[in-house]
């Protein structure tokens, strides 16, 4: 039998955005963890409330936060300092203070080395975030990136190296060339969340009607339409249906403007005739199980990409959608070209090259007529001859379903990965596996971490800022399993997005997290902007962005320059007082409000007041927070969070039969009735006493309090 396994997941691997947060590949090892593994993470909402409600909580994590970011001023090399100004020094801090005997990394490194952690990736170039990106033919300062990288793996703490694919485990040996890292490397399985490789049927429209699916990517960027093939896929199309036909091309993404698709060969005249004909643009952000569910419609799923986007093609295969890729570098653990899909030949061959000063496979994306011409053609001859033999079809389609429910397990994958990760653990000195004496009581951060039943939610967000509401005078975006309401269009930089912000940075924007849009309380409605511009400013950013990423040097200069300008402009704002006070006016006005959020649970009601939570008797008249904190409550109970004061009344003893009780008989035709710590009044003809339709109000009448006394005055001042 295993023993237990306690794992930290960082604060860099829920939030760092460019990492794409709690990505889709890695959800099955959360959710379908084995028992003996046990998981701590911050929930943003629960931390967010804690900073703001409780000042000895705020002020003793701003000195963990200070410690960090005084030590990393201090760091020797250049690339140590962008490495901590990108992951950011107060991600280390709610890393290192999280419980755990490891920690678990993805995609980039960014471990506290204060306790052993593992790491795993798919792909070799995103390791070396932000220094290196897939598509730009070289890795920059190979030497200084290789001696950074190389003393974070070699280091005592770091348990092992895993990945999927082999030609990234071999890469990694290759650049490094260090024995002790090599013996850290380990192979892993791959699988989907554990629901999606549940067998589910699946049921398509006939052949001659074909459904095609294209997505942008599985986290719905918006920037990466043509490296994922949409110019190929409208193509092809064109090829197919010169004039709307009986097929239908769905194409899940926004829409690029017409110079950039007449730039890549689409004809826009066609696609203005069988635009919202045959071809439909979903460009609104769909949640996890609207894409499963468009999926399982569509009979072959479009992926003409230059790189590999491994989660849309295992859900693909899953939903009965014939997957058709092409063959970079990793395609083959996924698809077997005419068994369980199709593949496209050419890509690896025209981006694909082995560096001659490393060693390892680097791809370099450009623009290629000829390149784009042969994967339309083989797009017509190669799904010309499947979508004529529906045998052929189905065959290939069985194939591919049954690839994902056992090729792709997530059960599988979670039992394989943690398996070898506690191996690694185990067979560590004593010393090592010694976890650090926090400096906080674990309780107190307990409840600001997330609970096993919320991994579904953030791993089912966006895991990169998407807006759901604006309402001019603030707005709603949605982010890692929260909605975040913030004021008008102020700028927001990549960390201003942590709940830590504002008591790092006093010009970061004052944030508020729910899980939903409701439970934001209608905060968004109350800070002053100026939409246009703002909205103008953000289109320009992520158009030049666009424009800059496949040129890394001169991207990571001009955010430099975004980051020194945007604070600039902050700091003016900060000496603009009636802007200023109009802001602040606006946020006070808003934490003041008050919301009645749960009635009736075990007699109490739970009230939003500001950014506190309390939970104070049903019939104790009208909610002030003045009362609360002056104790005059028979029983007030208060949290910095809905999630803190349900725990608290949960905690509270049932209120059973026995706590019912006829104190009073015939009070002027009424029964007075003691329910747990509450006084009811009911009419003597209405039956027996029962609180639920008490919270129903059906009662013909009701009076209740806190004592006997204010019940019966309540019945001798309002009957005659």
């Amino acid at each position: 039998m295993n023993s237990p396994l306690s794992v930290a997941v960082p604060w860099s691997l829920s939030h760092y955005l460019p990492l794409n947060g709690f990505h889709p590949l890695y959800r099955a090892l959360f959710e379908a963890k084995p028992e003996w593994v046990r998981l701590a993470a911050w929930d943003s909402i629960e931390l967010s409330h804690r900073l703001r409600g409780d000042q000895r909580f705020q002020h003793e994590m701003m000195a963990e936060v200070q410690r960090d970011m005084e030590a990393k001023r201090r760091c020797a090399t250049r690339i140590e300092q962008d490495y901590f100004a990108h992951f950011w020094a107060p991600n280390l801090s709610l890393t290192r203070l999280l419980p755990g005997d490891i920690e678990f990394h993805h995609t980039a490194p960014f471990p506290s080395l204060e306790r052993p952690f593992v790491f795993h990736c798919e792909s070799f170039a995103p390791i070396f975030f932000p220094f290196a990106h897939q598509g730009t033919g070289s890795l920059v300062a190979t030497d200084d990136l290789r001696s950074h990288y190389k003393a974070i793996f070699e280091h005592p703490l770091c348990l092992g190296i895993s990945s999927h694919l082999p030609q990234t485990l071999g890469d990694i040996s290759r650049f490094f060339g260090s024995s002790l890292i090599d013996e850290r490397l380990f192979s892993s399985r791959i699988g989907m969340h554990v629901d999606a490789s549940v067998s589910r049927p699946v049921t398509k429209g006939p052949l001659d009607a074909p459904l095609f699916l294209f997505i942008n990517s599985a986290n719905q960027n918006r920037g990466n339409f043509f490296l994922r093939g949409g110019h190929l896929a409208l193509r092809y199309w064109q090829a197919l249906f010169p004039e709307p036909g009986a097929g239908r091309l769905i194409m899940r993404c926004a829409r690029p403007i017409d110079a950039l698709l007449a730039d890549n060969g689409v004809d826009l005249d066609w696609l203005r005739r069988h635009e919202r004909r045959s071809i439909i643009w979903i460009e609104d952000y769909l949640s996890a199980d609207d894409l499963d569910a468009l999926m399982r419609t569509a009979h072959v799923f479009l992926l003409p990409s230059a790189s590999l986007h491994s989660v849309s093609i295992m859900q693909a295969m899953n939903a009965g959608a014939v997957p058709v890729v092409t063959d970079t570098l990793g395609t083959d653990r996924y698809v077997a070209d005419d068994v369980d899909g199709i593949v496209l030949k050419g890509v690896y061959a025209s981006n694909w090259h082995r560096d001659e000063k490393t060693g390892v496979m680097i791809d370099r994306y450009q623009r290629n007529p000829a390149l784009d011409d042969s994967l339309v053609q083989q797009l017509l001859s190669r799904l010309g001859e499947l979508l004529a033999n529906p045998d052929r079809y189905a065959s290939v389609q069985a194939a591919a379903r049954a690839k994902a429910a056992e090729g792709f397990s997530g059960q599988a994958f979670s039992e394989n990965f943690w398996s070898q990760v506690q191996q690694r653990y185990q067979a560590l000195p004593t010393s090592a596996r010694s976890a650090i004496a926090p400096r906080r009581p674990w309780q107190e951060i307990s409840y600001c971490l997330l609970e096993q039943s919320d991994w579904a939610r953030v791993f089912t967000s966006p895991p990169q800022p998407v807006a759901r509401l604006h309402t001019g005078l603030g707005q709603v975006t949605e982010l890692g399993g929260c909605f975040i309401a913030l004021p008008g269009n102020c700028a927001v930089d990549l960390h201003d997005w942590s709940p830590l912000a504002e008591y790092v940075d006093s010009a970061a924007p004052p944030l508020i997290f729910a899980a939903d849009i409701k439970g934001l309380g209608g905060r968004y409605l109350g800070c002053p902007t100026s939409e246009q511009g703002g909205s103008l400013r953000r289109r320009l950013v992520s158009y030049v962005a666009e424009c800059l990423m496949p040129y890394p040097a001169v991207y990571t200069r001009a955010a430099r320059v975004l980051k020194v300008l945007r604070r600039v402009h902050r700091a003016v704002n900060r000496y603009l007082p009636a802007r200023v006070a109009r802001a602040r006016s606006a946020v006070a006005t808003l934490s003041a409000d008050i919301e009645l959020v749960i009635q009736g649970l075990k007699g109490l009601n739970i009230i939003r007041c500001g950014h506190l939570f309390y939970a104070v008797p049903q019939g104790a008249g009208e909610f002030s927070q003045a009362r609360a904190e002056a104790g005059k409550y028979s029983l007030c109970l208060s949290g910095t969070s809905l999630k803190d004061v349900l725990r608290k009344v949960e905690a509270l003893p049932d209120q059973g039969p026995e706590d019912i009780e006829l104190v009073e008989q015939d009070v002027q035709g009424f029964n007075i009735i003691r329910y747990g710590r509450m006084f009811y009044a009911i009419p003597m003809n209405d039956g027996a006493f029962d609180i639920a339709r008490v919270q129903l109000g059906q009662y013909r009448s009701l009076f209740s309090g806190e004592t006997v006394l204010a019940v019966r005055q309540a019945i001798h001042g309002n009957v005659s």
